[in-house]
């Protein structure tokens, strides 16, 4: 997990952002190189708000530092599949290293509705997948990220585990800034230290391949996954038939902690409904009578008519 190391002042070693983001614009490949076993032009920074509403912001200075501390680092930024947690300290989930960075522009987005024209700078880098990660516990994982990397990339996305400074941004009577609906600026993230770029499922902080640091308790659907991870402890080499019956079990004694007592619900007598009244035209045995009876009386007609 991301933590953030509250200060009010911002690094002021870092290289001009301008030169950086025409030095890596367009320059780097992207997409998976089987050969090489790369996947290449990850995002893992991008600029704006992080979606945790008020959580904080990357700028253009903060990538430019998360950038050169990638490229500083001798081996590379370690990379797991997702966040370790309480039961799991992520060996076993090694995927490879980050190395390469470099800043890049993406294009057109969208926002409500219209394509917008406006660039959004990004830090992309290199994931080497090492080979250890095709013979790990939990199986092939660095085969099963090219896989979906080649086959729809957007379907996860990269989490940094770092530490930051937060400068909050205050007017010159010391009070927050706000945007124009009122709403206060959120922190500006400025990076001390990368410890690692995990793949997850959602980052906090980009539309695609990117997240500063996500947090499970901070997603819009965080209890659920906070839930399930309980829950997979508690009942681990259960049944399915053994969690249904605890979990009904226990939803029933919550529900009555909570509302009381449920109240007896009598039943109301059944009511059998009135048969339908009959309907000689739609008995077919009556069809088939009056058929009969039509038919004999025209052969007595035909008869008196002739005589007979």
């Amino acid at each position: 997990m991301a933590t953030a190391e509250i200060q009010s002042t911002k690094p002021t070693d870092a290289t001009d952002t301008k030169d950086w983001l025409r030095a890596g614009n367009g320059a780097q490949a992207i997409g998976v190189d089987r050969k090489s076993e790369v996947i290449r032009g990850v995002i893992i920074a991008q600029e704006g708000v992080f979606k945790s509403e008020g959580r904080g912001e990357f700028d253009l200075d903060a990538l430019t530092v998360i950038a050169d501390k990638v490229n500083a680092s001798p081996n590379g930024l370690k990379s797991r599949l997702a966040h370790p947690d309480d039961s799991n300290d992520g060996i076993g989930k090694f995927l490879g290293r980050v190395r390469n960075a470099t800043l890049d522009e993406i294009g057109t987005r969208e926002a409500e509705g219209e394509l917008k024209t406006d660039r959004i700078a990004v830090v992309r880098a290199d994931l080497h997948i090492d080979p250890s990660s095709h013979e790990t516990p939990s199986g092939d994982l660095g085969g099963y990220i090219m896989a979906l990397a080649e086959s729809d990339s957007d379907a996860m996305s990269t989490s940094l585990v770092l530490r930051a400074e937060k400068t909050y941004r205050l007017d010159k009577h010391d009070r927050p800034l706000r945007d124009d609906d009122g709403d206060e600026l959120p922190p500006l993230w400025d990076p001390t230290h990368l410890h690692a770029l995990d793949v997850v499922d959602t980052g906090d902080a980009v539309d695609g391949m990117l997240s500063a640091g996500i947090e499970v308790d901070v997603l819009p659907n965080g209890v659920v996954h906070r839930a399930e991870e309980l829950m997979g402890r508690q009942f681990a080499g259960k049944s399915r038939e053994f969690v249904q019956s605890h979990c009904e079990a226990w939803l029933g004694r919550y529900l009555s902690r909570r509302y009381g007592e449920a109240e007896a619900q009598t039943p109301e007598p059944e009511v059998p409904e009135d048969p339908p009244a009959y309907d000689p035209t739609r008995d077919p045995a009556a069809l088939r009578r009056r058929a009969e009876v039509e038919e004999n009386q025209r052969t007595i007609d035909g008869i008196a008519q002739r005589g007979e």
